[in-house]
C-alpha cells in the first residue's frame, strides 16, 4: 500500500464532479521517472526552483569531478547522485510546489492505486461536505468541537494500554 496526498485547489472546491477534477493527487515514495529523466520531470511538474538547484548541483559536480580528476565510472556515479536525491524527494518537491501555488493539503489516504485513493478520499470528502451542509442548517452554523484525534493502536481515547 502507498500513501497518497490529496491537495485541494486554491480557493477551495465545490462538491461537484468539476470540483473533484481540480484536486491533485501525489503519491509518496521513490519516483522512477524523476530519477531517470529529472529535467523532464521537473519541467512537467513545474518545480522551477528545484530545477534551478538541480542544474547548479549538476554543474558543480561536473566541475568537482574534473578538478579531482575523477573519470569513467566515478564521474557517472557523481552525475547520478542528484538524480537519486530527486527520485527520493520527488513527492516532497511536488507537494511544496503545489503549496506555493496556493493548493492546500486536504488529506491523505493509503491505497494500492491512484484511483482507489481518490475514490476513498472523495467518498469521505463528499460525505463530510453533505454532513456539514445539513448540520450547519440545523445548528445555525455555530462552532462544533472536533472529536479528539487518536494516534496509535487503540481506536478509542482512553482505550486499554
Amino acid at each position: 500500500m502507498r500513501n497518497w496526498l490529496i491537495y485541494e485547489p486554491p480557493g477551495g472546491a465545490h462538491p461537484t464532479l468539476e470540483g473533484v477534477e481540480a484536486f491533485v493527487t501525489v503519491r509518496e515514495g521513490f519516483s522512477k521517472l524523476a530519477f531517470l529523466v529529472p529535467l523532464v520531470w521537473l519541467v512537467w511538474r513545474r518545480c522551477w526552483a528545484a530545477l534551478v538547484v538541480y542544474a547548479l548541483v549538476e554543474i558543480a559536480l561536473a566541475f568537482v569531478a574534473r578538478w579531482a580528476g575523477v573519470g569513467g565510472g566515478g564521474a557517472i556515479v557523481l552525475a547520478f547522485l542528484p538524480n537519486l536525491a530527486l527520485g527520493l524527494e520527488a513527492a516532497w518537491l511536488r507537494a511544496r510546489s503545489l503549496e506555493r501555488r496556493g493548493y492546500r493539503l486536504a488529506g491523505s489516504t493509503l491505497a494500492r492505486t491512484q484511483e482507489e485513493a481518490e475514490a476513498h478520499f472523495f467518498h469521505e470528502w463528499l460525505g463530510e461536505t453533505t454532513r456539514e451542509r445539513t448540520s450547519s442548517v440545523r445548528d445555525g452554523g455555530g462552532y462544533r468541537a472536533q472529536p479528539p484525534m487518536v494516534l496509535g493502536l487503540f481506536p478509542q481515547p482512553g482505550g486499554a494500554r
